[in-house]
């Protein structure tokens, strides 16, 4: 029946929502359903009165009604109000038909009861009360009109009192049911409607905490995935901070570090805690931390000027490891802005750039280094070239005097004058020695040497004591390390190496000051600071001074040659450094230089160091032991002066002088004459060298002795022609006993 009343009526209405009509609907279709189905049944004793007793009109009006039910039953677009008005009409029809046809005893009184009850529940108090009202009138007309049908009748006899009161009993009870049963109904619909009310503020409340709901779980999924990805972040961001080199750090406005990530400990050495409790002061320069303090300020000012801006900003800082050595790093700084845009912290990385600087500086000097070399290649050319020149026309100013020394006597007036004559030739010499020098081309002879005995020597010399006598005020303070190792090296370049640094000390100091020679043994391996010198052992010589200092434009030229700021006439001729810097690459050596205007100048001289042990000089023989027994000498010199300097010498000597001016000459001259000796210069303009000449009269005399002279230092030819037989190489200008010692010991040899 259920099923049946929804599938006809009811699929569209909601009972939560419109409870009562919902059920005045179901009444309703009850009422029909039960009505057409009773009055089929009550149709069959319609029909039998009709027939029996001529009822016809009572079974017409059954028929009728079932009929108007069975079409009300089946209709399903009419309106509840309609279908409702048109089934109380044939209940009341119904009710007054029956009591006109079959009296009041029969049910026609309850078709009227049912209409006034029906008429309540369906369609209100209003409807219910219209209903008992038109039964009692239609109930008293009944009466009226049928009580003198009825009055002989033994079983239907009702007097007027008996009617009034049974009409009065009717009215009350039909009343009091209807509007009992309408005022259930209005107390139902109203509790309905509150529950209704009710059941949609849950419902509402229902579909608000579901949305509520959907958003906080749609919030919390995105917190979820926000938190997901800031953990994601952070872990990426700590994997980066943690892993790499370069060092991200943060600070405040004040300047106080407020993270470091964990490569600080390897740039620098502290650990991240240590390291954010530090000053600027305690890890930077002070020369970086003004440059830090200066881009702050201009940064802060552009700031407060300009308004906010996404500038960052580049320094190369020089920064303080733990264990107190310096690094250089790349600092790379900007702005955090705040919610106002303003600047609340810095953030920055460091780049460790320590050897970068370091090679740059490297390169640097090794460019400054081939330039310094390349300048002195093309001025030792010039130098060489003066020197050769030189040397021949001091060999006159030498070996002349030597030659007049030999024959005066020792208390001749004229003996003093020629012997400063000598010496000023050889001091002369000494300066075209500079110059080759400077040349690279001084360093001939190596011989072990100890420092300390050079810097003894120098200490007692008559240069050192003339040095003093101009700076009476400057102290010397020698530190000389007993067990320093010995050197091979040029006793003579050495010696003016060492006088050439103190002598310059002491031109730094203007007044009252100090002078410290120091020696020491130094061992270099692979891990040194300094990549250009190799592993070894090392003699190091340092002379520091507390004068005041090198100004830092000049600190790069010191060693150019002619360069010099001390007052002409008081010192050298500004070849001094020039050939202190020879001198050390001559020898395979390093010199560094440190000055402070406040503390004075420190130069180091570092020379590779050897095993060897210093041979005791054999005492230097008088000149008879060198005396000739008429041997025969060839000098070959294209300078006239020389060849007759030198053919002096020989026959002063005691043996027999021949000269020609060219090797050609000397060549022709031998296919036809002996000689026991050649004196040959290395250096002949125009015709052939004395490498060439000797190799020419090799080929016809291969036995021949010969010596080699020249006013260069010697070169490469002169090593190769001792190598094919020529004996001692000997630089001019030469002394009488240099000479005489170069020929016996060349005549003497097998």
């Amino acid at each position: 029946m259920r099923s049946l009343v929804e599938k006809f009526h009811f699929q569209h209405r909601d009972p939560a929502e419109d409870g009562l009509v919902y059920w005045r609907e179901r009444i309703l279709f009850s009422v029909l359903a039960a009505g057409t189905g009773l009055s089929s049944i009550a149709l069959v004793p319609a029909i039998y009165m009709a027939l029996s007793e001529g009822l016809w009109l009572l079974m017409i009006i059954d028929l009728g009604a079932l009929v108007i039910n069975t079409s009300l039953l089946m209709l399903r677009g009419v309106d509840l109000r309609k279908r409702t008005t048109a089934v109380l009409c044939i209940t009341f029809i119904v009710g007054v038909s029956v009591i006109n046809q079959a009296g009041f005893i029969s049910g026609g009184v309850s078709w009227l009861f049912c209409a006034a009850v029906l008429a309540g529940v369906l369609l209100g108090l209003r409807a219910a009360v219209f209903t008992i009202i038109l039964n009692a009138g239609a109930l008293g007309i009944l009466w009226w009109y049928t009580l003198p049908k009825y009055s002989n009748n033994p079983y239907e006899s009702i007097t007027a009192a008996r009617a009034v009161t049974a009409w009065a009993n009717f009215l009350f009870l039909n009343a009091v049911t209807a509007i009992s049963v309408t005022a259930l109904v209005n107390g139902l619909q109203a509790l309905n409607q509150k529950t209704v009310a009710a059941s949609k503020a849950l419902k509402d409340e229902r579909a608000d905490l579901l949305r509520t709901r959907e958003k906080l779980k749609d919030e919390i999924a995105d917190r979820m995935r926000s938190e997901k990805a800031l953990y994601q972040s952070e872990q990426k961001y700590r994997l980066l901070a943690e892993n790499i080199q370069d060092v991200i750090w943060m600070m405040d406005m004040n300047l106080n570090f407020t993270y470091v990530s964990p490569s600080i400990k390897k740039m620098q050495g502290w650990d991240s805690d240590e390291y954010m409790k530090l000053t600027l002061d305690r890890i930077m320069k002070p020369a970086s931390l003004s440059k830090v303090f200066d881009e702050f300020n201009l940064q802060s000012n552009s700031v407060r000027k300009q308004g906010p801006a996404s500038v960052s900003c580049s320094l190369e800082l020089e920064l303080i490891h733990k264990s107190g050595a310096t690094i250089w790093a790349e600092v790379t700084a900007s702005f955090l802005r705040g919610k106002d845009n303003h600047p609340i912290g810095v953030l920055g990385v460091a780049h460790d750039i320590t050897e970068r600087i370091r090679t740059e500086r490297e390169k640097q000097a090794l460019q400054e280094s081939l330039a310094r070399s390349r300048k002195m290649e093309a001025l030792g050319t010039l130098a060489g070239g003066v020197a050769h020149d030189l040397n021949n026309v001091l060999s006159g100013v030498v070996s002349y005097p030597d030659l007049l020394l030999l024959d005066l006597p020792k208390h001749s007036p004229i003996r003093e004058p020629i012997e400063i004559i000598r010496e000023s030739g050889k001091k002369a010499a000494a300066i075209v020695n500079d110059l080759l020098t400077l040349a690279r081309r001084g360093v001939h002879n190596l011989d072990v040497l100890n420092i300390n005995e050079l810097v003894e020597e120098y200490i007692r010399s008559p240069e050192y004591q003339k040095l003093i006598s101009f700076h009476p005020l400057v102290e010397v303070e020698t530190r000389l390390d007993p067990s320093l190792l010995n050197i091979l090296g040029s006793r003579i370049h050495l010696s003016k190496t060492i006088m050439n640094l103190v002598s310059n000390s002491a031109e730094a100091i203007p007044g009252h000051g100090k002078i410290t020679i120091t020696t020491e043994n130094k061992h270099f391996d692979k891990d040194s600071r300094k990549p250009k010198i190799q592993e070894g052992d090392y003699a190091i010589l340092k002379v520091s001074d507390s004068g005041t200092g090198i100004p830092a434009e000049d600190l790069q030229r010191i060693f150019e040659p002619f360069f010099t700021k001390k007052k002409m006439g008081r010192s050298g001729t500004g070849l001094g450094m020039a050939v202190v810097w020879g001198t050390v690459q001559d020898h395979k050596g390093f010199i560094d230089v440190e000055s402070d205007r406040a503390s004075g100048t420190e130069i180091t001289v570092i020379l590779p160091a050897t095993r060897k042990e210093i041979k005791t000089p054999k005492p230097e023989n008088p000149l008879d032991d060198f005396k000739g027994n008429g041997e025969t000498l060839l000098v070959v010199d294209d300078s006239q002066d020389q060849r007759q300097i030198a053919t002096k010498i020989i026959e002063q000597l005691g043996y027999a002088a021949k000269s020609v001016e060219s090797g050609e000459k000397a060549v022709k001259l031998l296919e036809n004459q002996k000689v026991d000796l050649l004196i040959l210069d290395m250096i002949m303009d125009p015709g052939i060298d004395g490498l060439e000449t000797y190799k020419r009269i090799k080929e016809k005399t291969p036995g021949q002795k010969a010596i080699i002279t020249s006013g260069y230092a010697e070169s490469d030819r002169a090593k190769m022609a001792q190598r094919m037989g020529v004996g001692t190489f000997l630089r001019k200008p030469y002394t009488v006993h240099n000479l005489a010692c170069a020929i016996k010991n060349e005549l003497n040899r097998t």
